[in-house]
């Protein structure tokens, strides 16, 4: 018996549900799905207080990459090219920023919008991980999380 699923492509705006057979669609996709475990990865700045991220997935104008930040940062960062998102994953962090500070704890993030100086304190004594987002579009918030 082949199980039937309910399909939605989205683009654009534009959304098409429609219903179809499992069936082995493997064989006709030509990119694959990536499968990466983060928790035995040791990024350069987990090592080094002024080493970098860790790149994970990187594209022309996108990149995402895994910070597990140990000692404070000893510098402040200034990106120019790219918006940043900051989630925290695990420990917690204060990101201070010149738009304000910001404390950082699990399901919680931070966007710097590009050409905004930073910098980041890890919590001493909890495991920071966090995976950060480079955009180099604008990136916006949804209107409607925004604090009153």
């Amino acid at each position: 018996m082949v199980d039937k699923i309910v399909e939605k492509l989205t683009s654009e705006g534009i959304d098409i549900t429609f219903n179809r057979e499992q069936g082995n669609i493997k064989e006709t996709i030509e990119r694959r799905t990536s499968y990466v475990d983060t928790n035995g990865l040791l990024p350069p700045n987990m090592l080094k207080n002024s080493g970098p991220t860790l790149k994970i997935l990187t594209s022309d104008a996108t990149r995402v990459e895994l910070s597990k930040r140990r000692e404070p940062m000893p510098f402040w960062h200034r990106n120019m090219d790219y918006d940043e998102v900051i989630i925290c994953i695990s420990g917690e962090a204060t990101w201070t920023t010149e738009t304000g500070e910001y404390h950082l704890k699990p399901g919680t993030m931070i966007h710097i919008p590009r050409g905004v100086s930073h910098t980041v304190v890890a919590k001493e004594g909890t495991d920071y991980t966090a995976i950060e987002i480079k955009a180099e579009a604008r990136l916006e918030l949804n209107p409607d999380l925004r604090r009153g």
